[in-house]
This record gives C-alpha cells, sequence and structure tokens, in this order.
C-alpha cells in the first residue's frame, strides 16, 4: 500500500520524491511501530506526525542555536532569522498538531489540507529570510549568498507535507466520490 501510494504521488509532481516518500511512510514515528497500514488514512498519519515532531525538533535546534555559544553570538542578521524561523516553527508546530486533531476526531480534509500548506510556508519562509541576507558589507548586494543553518530541516519539513498534502488529496477524491 505504500509503495503504491508514493507512486501515485510521484506521478503527479516533477518535484515529488518518491525515495524520500517511501523511506518517510515506512518510518513511523508511533511507538511502539504499528503494524503495516491497510489504508489511506492511517497512511496520511504518518507525515503528519513526523512533519510535527520535525518542526518540534527544528524549534529547540533554532533556540539553541541562539543561545550562547550556538554562533550566533555576533550576528545580528542571523539571529534575527533565527528568532523569525523560532516563531515560524512554533506556529508550524501547533497548526500541525491540530491538523492531526481535525484529521482523526473530524475528518475536515479541506482544513487538514490548508493547516499542512501553511506549516510548508513556514519552511520555505524561514529559508528565504536567510537568502535575503546583504551582509552590510557590500558583500552580498541582496543576492542569495548566505545559506541557512537549518536548510535540512526546512526541506525536511516541506517534503513531508508534500507526501500528506498529496496523501489528503487522494482521500478527498475518494470521498467525495461517495
Amino acid at each position: 500500500m505504500i509503495e503504491q501510494t508514493c507512486k501515485t504521488c510521484a506521478a503527479k509532481s516533477t518535484i515529488f520524491d518518491y525515495n524520500f516518500c517511501l523511506s518517510s511512510l515506512n518510518n513511523s514515528p508511533i511507538t511502539p511501530p504499528p503494524p503495516p497500514p491497510t489504508n489511506l488514512s492511517s497512511i496520511a498519519l504518518i507525515p503528519m506526525l513526523q512533519a510535527l515532531d520535525n518542526a518540534t525538533a527544528t524549534s529547540s535546534t533554532i533556540q539553541r542555536l541562539m543561545s550562547d555559544g550556538g554562533g550566533f553570538e555576533d550576528d545580528g542578521f542571523g539571529r534575527a532569522c533565527l528568532r523569525d524561523c523560532l516563531e515560524l516553527y512554533e506556529d508550524a508546530a501547533e497548526r500541525l498538531e491540530e491538523a492531526v486533531r481535525v484529521f482523526i476526531t473530524r475528518r475536515e480534509l479541506g482544513t487538514v489540507n490548508v493547516m499542512v500548506s501553511a506549516a510548508m510556508e513556514a519552511a520555505v519562509t524561514c529559508e528565504k529570510g536567510f537568502g535575503e541576507r546583504d551582509g552590510g558589507d557590500d558583500s552580498g548586494g541582496g543576492v542569495l549568498t548566505w545559506t541557512s543553518p537549518i536548510g535540512g530541516e526546512n526541506h525536511k519539513l516541506f517534503e513531508l507535507g508534500q507526501v500528506a498534502l498529496c496523501i489528503i488529496n487522494m482521500l478527498s477524491s475518494v470521498t467525495s466520490l461517495f
């Protein structure tokens, strides 16, 4: 079921990462690991929970980077970006938590879609903030010259969101048939 889900999603998008999908869906964040999922609804929870874990862990990483010894003590721009990202990730975690709750209790797939999309946007916005650094010494000039220290986390949250949204959209098409 997981392999077919990832194949279907990959066929719908040129930027969808089939291998990431397989790896993510085969590594449930639920402890102890449940039996393999047998329906789309149980599969849909996996990337939403993983995205929630990612957002929560990334918030902790950002707090560590902002603390003394985190490497940004003398970097006003970097600290400002990290503050923005912390706010974005804390909001993303809240939205993802609510998305999981709404998915389980009310099955309002449109609402879940909006919440997951907003969490994905947080990752994009965070990454873009770091990319806008101009360095203040005429060396950057607003060109994307500086990379985010949490670029991997941003990318992972975005990819998990893609997986979740694809499955939610698949569920929406199935439920709209009835």
